[in-house]
């Protein structure tokens, strides 16, 4: 049967993303919820083959032919143990649903999150104890006749179900609001908000199908008579369309397995890093003779430029205004030739080394190492109160904001210079932090701002400008994982964002 085929997929599936360790704590409580969806919906669909009020509608219910059917009623599980399962499982989907939204919206300190999983659970394990069949039989036969009577005895286990039922309803709001959130808080890239997009519909079409069938779970389905020592179970109450319930084994597996498509997703994105570094690092090897060979080539000409502005800095004595500005020249040709000399040795080894660095302490170092290039720039820049600690390449990354910056500073060139201004923001978003370079420069033409990530595309003269910068950062941040895009209106300003995942905050 359908059903029993998409639940053996799932299994499949779910194995080979634990065997390849292929998740995080958000899609393990996702595939624990669709696990419990499909187990719910197969002890519903033996429990009504074990029942003879569904023998001969069982077919029109579920597609089940005969012969399937009578090969359920006879498995070796009773009833109660059925009954038992379903509600397990029931308050695992729905508790497994709302863990799996809060770890997509939120990233949950560890003290925290401890207590979060057991408070939520209180209510789950609380109600499968109360809906165990034993457990309902044992008061039943310890509080009739002493204590209540059999009618006030079944009204309080009826009232306690219309608590329970908007209890487990919030559950499933909670997780469908969660989740609405993350999208909304997601950072501006379109990959990774399509991806929460896609874990969002899934998320609620499989709540939405099981609230369909199985909205009165848990419960007790049992009746129980003490004179006589007997218990009488009870038939699934299925309501609504019964045409829709024809359709339900293909609804759940379309659903769960989008579900399932959703999680794959999800997970390319958690380990792209390396299928990223893979092909990236082949098109830098590529490059690396031509780094060399560049990088001997400047720094002799810069060689060449020191020795000159010596010989214009012995001509120049009567006059200190115009030492000062050769001396100037000299420093940041000194700095260039160090950054060369640091690019060939770094040309000597082709792999970026990760490693946890602060985001803050880096741009709080390039920024005083950036001091005379930003002196006629006003910069707007407050550090965040938090260390947020990135997986990241401390040189290379280093290079790729400088870049920006310098190209933010070469478009305030024409801005008069008390209005030129260059802002600076580091803004975390879910699991996510966001750095963002913004000028009120030229700004870049709507038609050119596609192409600028492209290697040798530059709107400046290619006599001043060989349209490598943006390129090179774009292969910088793509390695460490992250992205980079730009915002940009031709006479208001630019704007580029880098968004790199978050490894952990700490407070300063």
């Amino acid at each position: 049967m359908f059903i029993f085929l998409v639940f053996i997929l799932f299994v499949a599936v779910s194995t080979f993303f634990l065997i390849q360790k292929k998740y995080t704590k958000a899609t393990l409580f996702m595939l624990l919820m669709g696990f419990s969806y499909l187990i719910v919906v197969s002890c519903i669909i033996i429990y009504m083959s074990k029942d003879g009020y569904y023998y001969y509608s069982l077919k029109d219910f579920f597609g089940i032919n005969q012969s399937l059917q009578n090969q359920l009623m006879f498995l070796p599980v009773s009833r109660i143990t059925l009954i038992r399962l379903m509600n397990l499982f029931t308050m695992v989907f729905l508790y497994a649903g709302l863990c799996s939204a809060i770890f997509f919206a939120f990233q949950v300190q560890f003290k925290r999150r401890l207590f979060l999983l057991a408070a939520l659970a209180v209510p789950c394990i609380i109600q499968v104890i109360l809906y165990d069949p034993s457990f309902y039989t044992y008061l039943y036969f310890n509080l009739y006749p002493d204590y209540v009577s059999s009618q006030s005895f079944i009204s309080a286990y009826e009232a306690l179900h219309s608590i329970t039922f908007v209890l487990n309803t919030l559950y499933i709001v909670a997780g469908s609001v969660l989740l609405i959130y993350a999208l909304y808080d997601a950072p501006k890239v379109r990959q990774i908000r399509s991806n929460i997009f896609m874990i969002l519909i899934s998320y609620i079409s499989v709540q939405v199908t099981y609230y369909y069938i199985n909205y009165w779970a848990p419960d007790i389905l049992i009746n129980v008579s003490k004179a006589a020592r007997f218990i009488r179970f009870k038939p699934i109450s299925l309501v609504g369309n019964p045409s829709i319930y024809i359709l339900l084994p293909y609804i759940v597996g379309f659903c769960l397995l989008v579900s399932l498509y959703s999680i794959y997703k999800y997970t390319r994105i958690q380990n792209s890093i390396k299928n990223q570094e893979s092909v990236i690092s082949k098109n830098i090897d590529s490059a690396l003779l031509t780094s060399r060979v560049f990088s001997h080539y400047m720094k002799n000409e810069l060689l060449a430029i020191m020795a000159q502005t010596e010989f214009l800095e012995s001509m120049c004595e009567k006059s200190p205004e115009v030492v000062e500005e050769i001396r100037v020249i000299e420093q940041r040709c000194r700095k260039v030739y160090d950054r060369l000399d640091a690019v060939h040795q770094k040309t000597l080894k082709s792999k970026i080394e990760l490693e946890p660095i602060v985001l803050n302490e880096l741009l709080d170092k390039l920024l005083r190492e950036m001091q005379l290039e930003l002196k006629h720039t006003q910069t707007k820049y407050t550090p965040p109160n938090r260390q947020l600690v990135i997986m990241a390449d401390p040189y290379y990354f280093s290079q790729a904001i400088e870049n920006l910056i310098s190209n933010a500073v070469d478009a305030l060139e024409f801005v008069p210079e008390k209005s030129r201004l260059l802002t600076i923001e580091i803004i975390v978003k879910n699991k996510w932090v966001e750095l963002v370079i913004t000028d009120n420069g030229a700004g870049i033409a709507e038609e050119d701002v596609k192409h600028i990530f492209q290697p040798f595309y530059s709107s400046k003269p290619t006599a001043t400008n060989w349209g490598m910068g943006l390129s090179i950062c774009l292969t910088i941040i793509s390695t460490h994982g992250g992205k980079i895009n730009a915002e940009s209106k031709l006479g208001e300003g630019s704007s580029f964002h880098i968004i790199m995942p978050l490894l952990s905050t700490a407070n300063n």
